[in-house]
């Protein structure tokens, strides 16, 4: 008997947060980054105040939208910010954020919990003091679910000798994580060696130390990116192919929209098409050789859901 109803945890299928080295944090303008790399970066355990992708920290530091000032005081320009990295303190451990779960209800065709965030992938991490981040997720969703707003729980601090450095928010990085950007979603090798040195340039060590690591810092970011891009692409594909079941979508008590796909048929095709580029994109080698399978997989479930969906109608 199939279960009516899934959950869906973030970290599930995630092969590689646990190895992660170092994370970025966008802020929203140089009095932000100066507080940072002088006092460090406050945290609250559990809130994803971090993430693995360049993309989505690059465009958090620009100042519109998200609720964020048309430009900062005294600046008709449109100020921007920089793009923060640290390094994860050995007293911290990386996992997925609070509310980051979906789940899906057959019965009633609905998708409650936080399918935009679960969809989000690395873009939703935090930071944790327990090893097991997972029962430390699910404690403070419960401490909040009873009244303890996050507001309220206790703030940490990553120490300034964990910043390993800024990126600075121009055009030199701005166009290599646009580059970054459109060859993943193509799917289209990465010209590791040229954006490395690329973004080597436009990043500011925090100390001589830190400049001789950054080629394995700017290396491991793109490989972040990279994984939390795919992890997003193919999550949202399968919101896409419920919707076209005639799936509800709702973040808490709000109701969201997934981005539409025409017909079933269309969905299938990018879906085959996908499969073809994962199974031959020399893209996915070495370090990244687990999205194939991990692709493959969740392509798999998609075909299950939309056939076994037709079979019942």
């Amino acid at each position: 008997m199939a279960v009516s109803r899934l959950e869906l945890i973030s970290s599930h299928g995630d092969q590689t947060v646990s190895r992660v080295r170092f994370v970025v944090h966008g802020t929203t303008g140089e009095t932000e980054t100066l507080t940072i790399n002088d006092g460090g970066l406050r945290i609250t355990e559990g809130r994803p105040d971090v993430s693995t992708n360049l993309v989505h920290a690059r465009d958090w530091t620009v100042f519109r939208g998200q609720g964020a000032p048309a430009a900062a005081p005294n600046d008709a320009s449109g100020a921007q910010g920089t793009v923060i990295v640290c390094a994860i303190p050995p007293s911290f451990h990386l996992g997925y954020g609070i509310f980051t779960t979906a789940y899906i209800d057959r019965a009633i065709k609905k998708v409650t919990g936080a399918p935009l965030r679960y969809a989000a992938a690395r873009k939703q991490l935090a930071l944790y003091l327990s090893q097991d981040t997972e029962a430390s997720r699910v404690h403070i969703e419960a401490e909040i679910a009873n009244g303890f707003p996050m507001e309220q729980h206790d703030q940490y601090l990553v120490d300034p000798k964990y910043i390993v450095g800024v990126f600075i928010n121009g055009e030199v990085f701005d166009g290599v994580v646009s580059e970054l950007d459109t060859a993943v979603r193509s799917l289209q090798m990465v010209a590791f060696d040229r954006l490395e040195v690329a973004l080597a340039g436009a990043f500011r060590a925090s100390s001589e130390e830190y400049a001789v690591m950054a080629p394995t810092v700017i290396r491991d970011l793109i490989l972040g990116t990279i994984e939390s891009m795919m992890l997003s692409r193919l999550r949202m594909m399968r919101w896409q192919g419920l919707s076209l079941l005639g799936y509800t979508f709702s973040e808490g008590k709000q109701a969201v929209q997934v981005p539409p796909v025409a017909s079933i048929e269309e969905h299938k095709t990018r879906m085959d098409e996908l499969g073809r580029q994962l199974a031959s994109s020399g893209l996915f080698a070495a370090e990244l050789a687990w999205l194939k399978n991990y692709g493959a997989h969740e392509l798999e479930l998609m075909r299950v859901e939309l056939e076994g969906a037709e079979l019942d109608a």
